[in-house]
């Protein structure tokens, strides 16, 4: 049996919420290095990150799971609004360094991590604190 890697996470808690979504198929994941990423975050960024991995017979069955993941992904980025010109046309996760603390607490390793949009549109930085969500039908 050979494993092959199919995704690699920054975080324990996504790791399992994937594992558990294959186990749900039917499909054997297995997580390395999630003990040492989930004991410090430096640590996390040397080992490259939690790998999700499978039986490499497995894999038809991984790509439908993760092309059903990626468009249920789209679906809900599609309710996502920018507070300034309610565009739902944005960039997810995107990180911006403004300004010399930024610069000295990224150096540093130490810092907040959001989950941070930037409009496509307009340009408007925001966070998730800030959506506004489109009213559904």
């Amino acid at each position: 049996m050979s494993l092959l890697t199919v995704k690699v996470f920054s975080t324990p808690t996504e790791a399992h919420l994937f594992k558990s979504r294959l186990e749900n198929e039917g499909i054997d994941c297995y997580l390395f290095d999630e003990n040492i990423g989930g004991m410090n975050i430096t640590y996390d960024v040397a080992l490259g990150g939690i790998k999700a991995k499978v039986n490499s017979a497995d894999t038809e069955q991984v790509k439908k799971v993760l092309q059903k993941l990626e468009e249920e992904q789209k679906a809900k980025d599609m309710f996502i609004k920018c507070p300034v010109c309610e565009s739902t046309e944005h960039y997810e996760n995107f990180t911006s360094i403004k300004g010399w603390w930024a610069i000295i607490w990224a150096f540093l390793g130490i810092g907040r991590q959001t989950q941070n949009y930037k409009c496509k549109e307009c340009g408007n930085e925001f966070e998730k604190g800030e959506i506004k969500q489109i009213e559904k039908l």
